[in-house]
């Protein structure tokens, strides 16, 4: 079974080109889709603390509290994953599992939420995340300059400093992590064909 990851900044096209991914695949393969946002436990105990919430002040900010449990949801989430791939595994029936915004995305996200954090330095919870996580057979990093997402149609409620800011997260982990950068300011149809290159 092949596990496919897209990361990137909000706006960059990352649902789009799983969209693209799936509709081919699934001509010839058993393909599941997973958005690791709604699988995470941290998501859903803020979401019943915090109903009325908005969008962006979940992505935005949060206190050294919700930041505290980010962090522990996450290390439990990576063991859950583990377990939910294990069982797809065995079933034999899934070939392909498209994932959006995978462990890689959340510990951007966890960065950038925890402002006194030196994000240069690996802290233990993130040293466990990645020692433990599934590898994907196909790890992308869809790179996009920030002003070049404020042009399109879709309004990112964030604004560019936020962009900016997560933007520079990206480069520094992508390396790290050995994500393949694909030029995410080509059209629709020249990404989804690098894209195919490396699945």
């Amino acid at each position: 079974m092949k596990l496919i990851t897209i990361s990137g900044l909000d706006g960059s096209g990352k649902t789009t080109q799983l969209n693209l991914i799936e509709k081919k695949l699934r001509k010839n393969f058993q393909v599941r889709r997973f958005h690791m946002v709604a699988f995470s436990i941290a998501n859903k105990i803020l979401k019943k603390k915090k109903p009325k919430a908005t969008k962006s002040d979940a992505q935005i900010k949060a206190g050294k509290w919700g930041i505290f449990l980010r962090k522990v949801a996450i290390v439990i989430d990576v063991f859950r994953f583990r377990f939910y791939y294990l069982i797809k595994t065995s079933e034999n029936k899934t070939e392909y599992i498209l994932v959006d915004r995978y462990f890689y995305d959340q510990i951007i996200n966890i960065k950038y939420l925890d402002k006194k954090n030196n994000w240069k330095k690996e802290p233990f919870w993130q040293k466990i995340v990645e020692n433990q996580l599934i590898v994907p057979s196909a790890k992308i990093y869809l790179k996009i300059a920030p002003t070049e997402i404020l042009k399109r149609e879709r309004d990112i409620e964030q604004g560019s400093e936020y962009l900016l800011k997560k933007s520079n997260l990206y480069e520094h982990f992508s390396k790290n992590w050995k994500l393949a950068t694909i030029d995410g300011n080509q059209n629709k149809k020249e990404i989804q064909q690098n894209i195919n290159e490396l699945i």
